[in-house]
């Protein structure tokens, strides 16, 4: 025999599992991988839908400025005999309170939202899983 060829009687290295816990770990990240993407798609829907509102109300305000602004200015210049400082002064503040109100709304639909919720609750469940698991030993 050469130098090169293993002995019958040398004692190998034992085998390693291939089906401990790497399998069921990566089952696990496969799961959480899969209810992550599929949250990920509905949290982008969201989230569209919600820019989707904010372009409209921006539009919106833009429109109702253009087609009333220059009629309420001229009514405040003609009637109550207003400078035309005055009249695009009070157009101004009454667009920025629409366009606060505008805001506040976007901002109570994004509060409202909840945002992967399912994920959340899985881990938690695994986390109280895994600590009873530890617990037991």
């Amino acid at each position: 025999m050469d130098a090169a060829s293993p002995e019958p009687d040398s004692p190998k290295a034992p085998p390693m599992p291939s089906h401990g816990l790497s399998e069921p770990l990566l089952r696990y990240l496969e799961a959480r991988g899969i209810l992550l993407t599929l949250e990920a798609q509905e949290a982008l829907g969201q989230v569209v839908r919600v820019l989707i509102f904010v372009g409209l109300a921006g539009f919106a305000v833009l429109v109702g400025w253009l087609l009333l602004a220059s009629v309420v200015a001229d009514l405040l210049m003609t009637q109550a005999r207003w400078p035309w400082q005055a009249a695009a002064g009070a157009l101004a503040g009454f667009h920025l309170v629409l366009a606060v109100i505008f805001l506040l709304a976007t901002r109570n639909r994004l509060a409202s939202m909840r945002w992967f919720g399912d994920t959340i609750n899985e881990f938690r469940k695994d986390r109280a899983w895994l600590s009873s698991q530890t617990g037991k030993r």
